[in-house]
């Protein structure tokens, strides 16, 4: 019998702030709703303002993610040859990889603690994009077999809902502590982060299926557009990190914009 393996349902949805309450007897006087501190009025009037600006980008950052993708999985492939040289140097991140696909494969992708750690990351990174847009998170559950949720104050946006399928929160937090590893320890300590990047591919493909509401909610057409390039922009990064740290990152980065300005040059 074949094996299936469980896919995931998450869901960041907005919680409903409570309301002023009012005294409805009108023979009884009553004094008006006080107004919300001048700090959290102005937290939400950001809140709010970065919900209506990402609305506006919404779609011209879908047609440049569109325009990306092609300079984008060239300027990845550069990459993938220049560490084609320099296979010594990224044997660690590569055996890290290797060894977190073996264990996905035959341990962590059955609904076990595997699946709830990665459900708890999942949603964590929700909440680490509600936070980034001024959305205060007022819940967050994960659980083995039903996916997980989380709630914040505020409409929300688009951001949000689609920030675990192409932000690698657990491959950032190992390259920010690698940031501190002395230099002669760096090439093994780059195992870790090709474990985690291996965990970043395998969490999103078991996310990335049709009944997916964050996909719903951001809207399927926009998630087509704007996912692929951000994927590919993301682990041209990690790959370029694990080369060279944080001047190979910039210059990977440089390296899309240079491709899709050659692939335009040519169009044109």
């Amino acid at each position: 019998m074949a094996a299936h393996a469980h896919r995931r349902t998450s869901r960041s949805r907005p919680f409903a702030e409570p309301a002023q309450s009012a005294e409805s007897d009108p023979t009884t006087a009553t004094a008006p709703p006080s107004p919300p501190p001048a700090g959290l009025a102005l937290f939400r009037a950001i809140r709010d303002f970065l919900d209506l600006l990402l609305a506006l980008l919404k779609w011209p950052l879908a047609f440049v993610a569109l325009m990306t993708l092609p300079g984008a999985i060239w300027a990845f492939g550069d990459l993938v040859l220049r560490a084609g040289d320099a296979w010594r140097h990224l044997t660690p991140f590569l055996l890290g990889a290797a060894a977190y696909f073996l264990l996905w494969k035959f341990v962590l992708r059955r609904p076990t603690w595997g699946s709830l750690l990665s459900t708890f990351e999942h949603e964590l990174t929700h909440g680490l994009f509600a936070w980034l847009t001024f959305h205060a998170v007022v819940g967050l559950k994960a659980s083995w077999r039903s996916g997980g949720q989380m709630q914040f104050k505020g409409r929300g946006n688009w951001l949000i809902s689609l920030a675990p399928y192409f932000f690698p929160t657990a491959s950032l937090a190992v390259a920010v502590a690698l940031l501190w590893v002395p230099a002669e320890h760096l090439p093994w300590a780059n195992g870790l982060l090709g474990a985690t990047v291996a965990y970043h591919i395998t969490s999103t493909k078991m996310e990335l299926h049709a009944g997916q509401t964050d996909l719903k909610v951001a809207g399927w057409l926009f998630s087509a557009l704007f996912l692929p390039a951000a994927n590919v922009i993301t682990y041209s990064l990690l790959l370029a990190f694990a080369l060279g740290g944080r001047v190979a990152m910039a210059g990977s980065a440089a390296g899309v914009w240079a491709r899709t300005r050659d692939l335009i040059a040519l169009l044109t």
